[in-house]
Protein backbone atom coordinates (compact mmCIF):
# COMPACT_ATOMS: atom_id res chain seq x y z
CA UNK A 1 0.00 0.00 0.00
CA UNK A 2 1.32 3.22 -1.47
CA UNK A 3 2.11 5.82 2.03
CA UNK A 4 0.78 9.32 2.01
CA UNK A 5 3.05 12.43 1.95
CA UNK A 6 1.61 12.87 5.75
CA UNK A 7 2.73 8.99 7.10
CA UNK A 8 6.07 9.98 5.21
CA UNK A 9 6.77 13.04 7.18
CA UNK A 10 6.01 11.50 10.36
CA UNK A 11 8.15 8.70 10.17
CA UNK A 12 10.72 11.12 9.28
CA UNK A 13 9.84 13.30 11.52
CA UNK A 14 9.89 10.36 14.53
CA UNK A 15 13.53 9.24 13.14
CA UNK A 16 14.30 13.30 13.43
CA UNK A 17 13.44 13.30 17.24
CA UNK A 18 15.38 9.96 17.97
CA UNK A 19 18.29 10.62 16.08
CA UNK A 20 18.34 14.18 18.05
CA UNK A 21 17.96 12.36 20.90
CA UNK A 22 20.72 10.36 20.45
CA UNK A 23 22.81 13.35 20.39
CA UNK A 24 21.35 15.27 23.31
CA UNK A 25 22.10 11.44 25.52
CA UNK A 26 25.97 11.77 24.11
CA UNK A 27 26.10 15.26 25.33
CA UNK A 28 24.36 14.18 28.42
CA UNK A 29 27.66 11.61 29.12
CA UNK A 30 29.95 14.55 29.42
CA UNK A 31 27.99 16.71 32.21
CA UNK A 32 30.31 16.75 35.52
CA UNK A 33 27.08 15.95 37.45
CA UNK A 34 27.12 12.05 35.48
CA UNK A 35 27.79 8.99 37.45
CA UNK A 36 29.52 6.12 36.35
CA UNK A 37 26.19 4.26 36.62
CA UNK A 38 24.34 7.02 35.07
CA UNK A 39 26.35 6.63 31.80
CA UNK A 40 25.81 2.76 31.45
CA UNK A 41 22.00 3.42 31.49
CA UNK A 42 22.17 6.30 28.91
CA UNK A 43 24.43 3.92 26.99
CA UNK A 44 21.51 1.47 27.29
CA UNK A 45 19.13 4.38 25.89
CA UNK A 46 21.14 4.95 22.95
CA UNK A 47 21.80 1.28 22.02
CA UNK A 48 17.98 1.00 21.95
CA UNK A 49 17.53 4.06 19.45
CA UNK A 50 20.37 2.82 17.37
CA UNK A 51 18.87 -0.48 17.31
CA UNK A 52 15.65 1.15 16.01
CA UNK A 53 16.81 3.52 13.76
CA UNK A 54 19.25 0.78 12.26
CA UNK A 55 22.12 2.98 12.34
CA UNK A 56 25.49 2.23 11.22
CA UNK A 57 27.23 2.82 14.26
CA UNK A 58 30.69 2.92 13.23
CA UNK A 59 32.60 5.92 12.36
CA UNK A 60 35.23 7.22 10.56
CA UNK A 61 38.09 9.20 12.71
CA UNK A 62 37.83 12.10 10.20
CA UNK A 63 34.16 12.54 11.66
CA UNK A 64 34.87 13.19 15.13
CA UNK A 65 37.04 15.39 14.72
CA UNK A 66 35.08 18.98 15.73
CA UNK A 67 34.19 16.86 19.03
CA UNK A 68 37.82 15.92 19.76
CA UNK A 69 38.96 19.47 18.40
CA UNK A 70 37.14 20.81 21.86
CA UNK A 71 39.13 18.07 24.25
CA UNK A 72 42.62 18.05 22.43
CA UNK A 73 45.44 19.36 24.28
CA UNK A 74 45.99 23.07 23.47
CA UNK A 75 49.85 23.02 23.25
CA UNK A 76 50.30 26.81 23.57
CA UNK A 77 48.92 27.20 26.48
CA UNK A 78 51.30 24.20 28.36
CA UNK A 79 54.10 26.31 26.36
CA UNK A 80 53.04 29.22 28.00
CA UNK A 81 52.72 27.50 31.80
CA UNK A 82 54.99 29.53 34.46
CA UNK A 83 56.79 27.13 36.44
CA UNK A 84 56.61 28.21 40.00
CA UNK A 85 57.31 27.34 43.43
CA UNK A 86 55.71 28.24 46.59
CA UNK A 87 58.55 27.35 48.72
CA UNK A 88 62.02 26.78 46.24
CA UNK A 89 62.92 23.83 45.89
CA UNK A 90 60.09 22.27 48.38
CA UNK A 91 56.17 23.15 47.85
CA UNK A 92 55.88 23.20 44.26
CA UNK A 93 52.87 25.71 42.97
CA UNK A 94 49.77 24.17 41.16
CA UNK A 95 50.91 20.35 42.74
CA UNK A 96 49.78 17.92 45.33
CA UNK A 97 52.14 17.28 47.98
CA UNK A 98 52.07 15.00 50.65
CA UNK A 99 53.21 15.79 54.24
CA UNK A 100 53.04 12.27 55.96
CA UNK A 101 54.26 12.34 59.70
CA UNK A 102 53.68 10.39 62.93
CA UNK A 103 50.86 11.44 65.20
CA UNK A 104 51.81 14.60 66.83
CA UNK A 105 54.60 15.68 65.87
CA UNK A 106 54.15 18.91 64.45
CA UNK A 107 52.48 18.68 60.51
CA UNK A 108 49.62 21.01 61.58
CA UNK A 109 51.95 23.36 63.40
CA UNK A 110 54.44 23.68 60.16
CA UNK A 111 51.81 23.63 57.45
CA UNK A 112 50.05 26.85 59.26
CA UNK A 113 53.55 28.48 59.18
CA UNK A 114 54.20 27.54 55.82
CA UNK A 115 50.67 29.59 55.16
CA UNK A 116 51.59 32.16 56.91
CA UNK A 117 54.95 32.30 54.95
CA UNK A 118 53.19 32.29 51.66
CA UNK A 119 51.17 35.29 52.29
CA UNK A 120 54.03 37.55 53.91
CA UNK A 121 55.98 36.79 50.70
CA UNK A 122 53.19 37.46 47.99
CA UNK A 123 53.11 33.52 46.82
CA UNK A 124 49.86 33.10 46.76
CA UNK A 125 46.71 34.78 47.14
CA UNK A 126 44.68 32.80 49.18
CA UNK A 127 44.79 29.77 51.45
CA UNK A 128 41.96 27.41 52.10
CA UNK A 129 42.59 25.73 55.12
CA UNK A 130 40.13 22.35 56.00
CA UNK A 131 41.14 20.82 59.45
CA UNK A 132 39.10 18.06 61.09
CA UNK A 133 42.13 17.08 63.19
CA UNK A 134 42.57 19.64 65.53
CA UNK A 135 40.77 20.45 68.50
CA UNK A 136 39.67 23.87 69.51
CA UNK A 137 42.02 23.78 72.59
CA UNK A 138 44.99 23.22 70.18
CA UNK A 139 43.48 25.68 67.75
CA UNK A 140 43.69 28.60 71.10
CA UNK A 141 47.63 26.90 71.74
CA UNK A 142 48.65 27.58 68.67
CA UNK A 143 47.01 31.13 68.35
CA UNK A 144 45.32 30.07 64.62
CA UNK A 145 42.75 32.82 66.00
CA UNK A 146 45.78 35.51 65.93
CA UNK A 147 47.05 34.11 62.36
CA UNK A 148 42.98 34.54 61.39
CA UNK A 149 42.68 37.53 62.62
CA UNK A 150 45.62 38.99 60.60
CA UNK A 151 44.79 37.95 57.59
CA UNK A 152 41.22 37.91 57.20
CA UNK A 153 39.24 36.49 54.36
CA UNK A 154 43.06 35.69 52.86
CA UNK A 155 43.05 32.74 54.90
CA UNK A 156 40.08 30.89 55.26
CA UNK A 157 40.22 28.09 58.07
CA UNK A 158 37.21 25.95 58.06
CA UNK A 159 37.04 23.72 61.50
CA UNK A 160 34.82 21.48 63.28
CA UNK A 161 33.55 24.28 65.98
CA UNK A 162 32.05 26.17 63.41
CA UNK A 163 31.27 23.46 60.28
CA UNK A 164 30.16 20.04 59.76
CA UNK A 165 32.05 17.34 57.76
CA UNK A 166 29.24 17.70 55.41
CA UNK A 167 29.67 21.09 55.12
CA UNK A 168 33.08 20.80 54.48
CA UNK A 169 32.30 18.34 51.68
CA UNK A 170 30.32 20.63 50.56
CA UNK A 171 32.35 23.54 50.27
CA UNK A 172 35.01 21.44 48.57
CA UNK A 173 32.46 20.63 45.83
CA UNK A 174 31.89 24.15 44.84
CA UNK A 175 35.73 24.44 44.89
CA UNK A 176 35.90 22.38 42.17
CA UNK A 177 33.69 24.63 39.80
CA UNK A 178 35.65 27.56 40.86
CA UNK A 179 38.78 29.55 39.30
CA UNK A 180 41.63 28.44 41.83
CA UNK A 181 44.73 30.60 40.67
CA UNK A 182 47.05 31.26 43.71
CA UNK A 183 44.88 29.67 45.83
CA UNK A 184 46.54 26.76 48.52
CA UNK A 185 44.09 24.51 50.16
CA UNK A 186 45.37 22.62 52.43
CA UNK A 187 43.97 19.07 53.70
CA UNK A 188 44.62 18.24 57.20
CA UNK A 189 44.52 15.35 57.30
CA UNK A 190 43.73 13.24 54.14
CA UNK A 191 41.87 10.13 56.42
CA UNK A 192 38.94 12.74 57.34
CA UNK A 193 37.86 13.02 53.75
CA UNK A 194 38.19 9.67 52.48
CA UNK A 195 34.27 9.66 53.03
CA UNK A 196 33.92 6.35 54.69
CA UNK A 197 36.54 5.03 52.68
CA UNK A 198 39.37 2.26 53.52
CA UNK A 199 42.84 3.85 53.65
CA UNK A 200 44.56 1.03 53.14
CA UNK A 201 42.08 0.25 49.14
CA UNK A 202 43.34 1.91 46.11
CA UNK A 203 39.85 2.34 45.02
CA UNK A 204 38.69 4.07 47.62
CA UNK A 205 41.99 5.97 48.41
CA UNK A 206 42.06 7.12 44.56
CA UNK A 207 38.16 8.56 44.75
CA UNK A 208 39.57 11.13 46.87
CA UNK A 209 42.98 11.50 45.24
CA UNK A 210 40.50 12.60 42.24
CA UNK A 211 38.72 15.23 44.54
CA UNK A 212 42.19 17.15 45.01
CA UNK A 213 43.36 15.98 41.29
CA UNK A 214 40.20 18.00 39.97
CA UNK A 215 41.18 21.27 42.10
CA UNK A 216 44.37 20.96 40.60
CA UNK A 217 43.07 20.94 37.35
CA UNK A 218 41.57 24.20 38.75
CA UNK A 219 44.27 25.70 39.57
CA UNK A 220 45.22 25.60 42.94
CA UNK A 221 48.02 24.27 44.75
CA UNK A 222 46.82 21.39 46.83
CA UNK A 223 48.82 20.07 50.07
CA UNK A 224 47.72 17.26 52.11
CA UNK A 225 49.01 16.06 55.78
CA UNK A 226 48.70 11.97 56.47
CA UNK A 227 49.62 9.77 59.00
CA UNK A 228 52.92 7.56 58.92
CA UNK A 229 52.46 4.14 60.46
CA UNK A 230 53.98 3.33 64.11
CA UNK A 231 57.51 4.65 63.59
CA UNK A 232 60.34 2.63 64.06
CA UNK A 233 64.20 3.69 65.44
CA UNK A 234 65.15 5.42 61.97
CA UNK A 235 63.70 8.10 59.57
CA UNK A 236 64.06 5.52 56.69
CA UNK A 237 61.65 3.43 58.28
CA UNK A 238 58.74 5.49 58.58
CA UNK A 239 56.29 4.60 56.38
CA UNK A 240 52.96 6.77 55.22
CA UNK A 241 49.81 4.66 56.15
CA UNK A 242 47.58 3.05 53.55
CA UNK A 243 47.01 2.39 50.14
CA UNK A 244 50.11 3.32 47.64
CA UNK A 245 47.50 5.67 45.64
CA UNK A 246 48.68 8.28 47.84
CA UNK A 247 51.72 8.12 46.57
CA UNK A 248 51.18 7.06 43.20
CA UNK A 249 48.74 10.47 42.64
CA UNK A 250 50.62 12.85 44.38
CA UNK A 251 53.09 15.09 42.23
CA UNK A 252 55.76 15.30 45.49
CA UNK A 253 56.05 13.54 48.76
CA UNK A 254 57.43 13.91 51.88
CA UNK A 255 57.87 12.15 55.27
CA UNK A 256 58.46 14.73 58.14
CA UNK A 257 59.49 13.84 62.03
CA UNK A 258 60.50 16.07 64.35
CA UNK A 259 63.85 16.00 66.04
CA UNK A 260 63.50 17.42 69.45
CA UNK A 261 67.18 17.57 70.19
CA UNK A 262 67.69 20.33 67.32
CA UNK A 263 64.21 21.48 68.34
CA UNK A 264 64.37 20.77 63.78
CA UNK A 265 61.24 19.67 61.93
CA UNK A 266 62.73 17.06 59.10
CA UNK A 267 61.02 16.71 55.56
CA UNK A 268 62.67 13.81 53.87
CA UNK A 269 61.99 13.58 50.14
CA UNK A 270 60.46 10.04 48.62
CA UNK A 271 58.42 11.20 45.90
CA UNK A 272 59.58 13.77 43.23
CA UNK A 273 57.65 13.96 40.01
CA UNK A 274 57.83 18.10 39.30
CA UNK A 275 60.64 20.27 39.88
CA UNK A 276 63.63 20.51 41.60
CA UNK A 277 62.56 19.02 45.60
CA UNK A 278 65.10 18.49 47.98
CA UNK A 279 65.28 17.33 51.42
CA UNK A 280 64.55 20.21 54.15
CA UNK A 281 64.75 21.34 57.57
CA UNK A 282 63.29 23.93 59.50
CA UNK A 283 62.94 25.94 63.35
CA UNK A 284 59.91 26.49 64.69
CA UNK A 285 59.49 30.66 65.81
CA UNK A 286 57.28 32.65 67.58
CA UNK A 287 54.18 34.39 65.89
CA UNK A 288 53.88 31.54 63.22
CA UNK A 289 57.64 31.78 62.05
CA UNK A 290 59.40 29.34 59.99
CA UNK A 291 63.29 29.13 59.40
CA UNK A 292 65.64 27.27 57.27
CA UNK A 293 68.26 25.17 58.79
CA UNK A 294 71.26 22.87 57.85
CA UNK A 295 69.87 19.82 57.18
CA UNK A 296 72.45 17.66 58.33
CA UNK A 297 72.72 19.25 61.04
CA UNK A 298 68.80 19.68 61.83
CA UNK A 299 69.19 15.78 61.65
CA UNK A 300 71.68 15.03 63.71
CA UNK A 301 70.51 13.28 67.62
CA UNK A 302 72.82 14.18 70.61
CA UNK A 303 75.20 11.15 70.45
CA UNK A 304 75.53 12.53 66.42
CA UNK A 305 77.00 15.67 67.65
CA UNK A 306 79.62 13.86 69.69
CA UNK A 307 80.56 12.05 66.92
CA UNK A 308 80.92 14.51 64.37
CA UNK A 309 82.99 16.20 66.79
CA UNK A 310 85.27 13.47 67.31
CA UNK A 311 85.69 12.45 63.89
CA UNK A 312 86.85 16.43 62.98
CA UNK A 313 89.58 16.48 65.87
CA UNK A 314 90.89 12.97 64.86
CA UNK A 315 91.05 14.15 61.07
CA UNK A 316 92.42 17.66 62.14
CA UNK A 317 95.27 15.93 64.04
CA UNK A 318 95.59 13.48 61.92
CA UNK A 319 95.30 14.87 58.19
CA UNK A 320 95.29 12.24 55.50
CA UNK A 321 93.72 9.50 57.94
CA UNK A 322 92.03 6.82 56.03
CA UNK A 323 88.62 5.25 56.93
CA UNK A 324 89.35 2.46 59.20
CA UNK A 325 91.58 5.01 61.52
CA UNK A 326 88.73 7.06 61.91
CA UNK A 327 86.37 3.75 62.28
CA UNK A 328 88.75 1.89 65.14
CA UNK A 329 89.35 5.74 66.79
CA UNK A 330 85.57 6.48 67.13
CA UNK A 331 84.30 3.05 68.17
CA UNK A 332 87.21 2.33 70.70
CA UNK A 333 85.36 5.11 72.44
CA UNK A 334 82.78 3.47 72.83
CA UNK A 335 80.22 4.40 69.85
CA UNK A 336 79.19 1.75 67.29
CA UNK A 337 80.23 1.08 64.02
CA UNK A 338 77.19 1.48 62.10
CA UNK A 339 76.62 4.74 63.97
CA UNK A 340 80.07 6.15 63.23
CA UNK A 341 79.49 5.16 59.53
CA UNK A 342 76.52 6.77 59.28
CA UNK A 343 77.91 10.15 60.51
CA UNK A 344 81.27 9.70 58.51
CA UNK A 345 78.85 9.28 54.97
CA UNK A 346 76.75 12.02 56.01
CA UNK A 347 79.94 14.35 56.70
CA UNK A 348 80.46 14.24 53.23
CA UNK A 349 81.11 17.35 51.95
CA UNK A 350 80.07 19.52 54.20
CA UNK A 351 82.60 18.85 57.34
CA UNK A 352 85.12 16.61 55.47
CA UNK A 353 86.18 15.01 52.11
CA UNK A 354 87.31 11.89 50.96
CA UNK A 355 90.03 12.46 48.30
CA UNK A 356 92.01 9.61 46.45
CA UNK A 357 95.69 9.90 46.45
CA UNK A 358 96.99 8.44 43.31
CA UNK A 359 100.41 7.98 44.54
CA UNK A 360 98.63 4.92 46.88
CA UNK A 361 96.57 3.31 45.30
CA UNK A 362 93.80 5.75 44.94
CA UNK A 363 93.42 5.58 48.63
CA UNK A 364 90.51 7.16 50.23
CA UNK A 365 92.45 10.19 52.63
CA UNK A 366 90.08 12.12 54.70
CA UNK A 367 90.65 15.57 55.02
CA UNK A 368 88.79 18.62 56.48
CA UNK A 369 86.72 20.86 54.23
CA UNK A 370 88.38 24.23 55.28
CA UNK A 371 91.79 22.87 54.37
CA UNK A 372 91.09 21.41 50.86
CA UNK A 373 91.84 24.47 48.80
CA UNK A 374 95.39 24.45 51.02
Amino acid sequence: MKKSISEIEKEVKNKEAKVAKLMYLEELKLSDYIKDHDIVIIEEEMTSIQNELKLKTEKKLSELDNFLDSFDLEYEKIENAKFEYLYQDFIVKNEITMFAAPPSSGKSLISVALCNLFLLNKRINQIIYFDADNGTATLKERNIHNLKKKWLKQFRYFHESQVTKAQMLQIIKQLQKTDLKDVLIIFDSIKNFMIGGDRDKNRDVSKVMEVLKSLRARGATVLFLHHTNKPNKDLQELIYAGSSAFQEDSGNAYIMHQNEYKQSFIFKNFKKRTGIVIDIAFTYGENHTLNQVDFIEANETEEDEQIRTEIVAFIDSNPRCIYSQILQHVTSLGYSKDKVNKVIQAGKTKYWEAVKNKTKQNRDEYILIKYLND
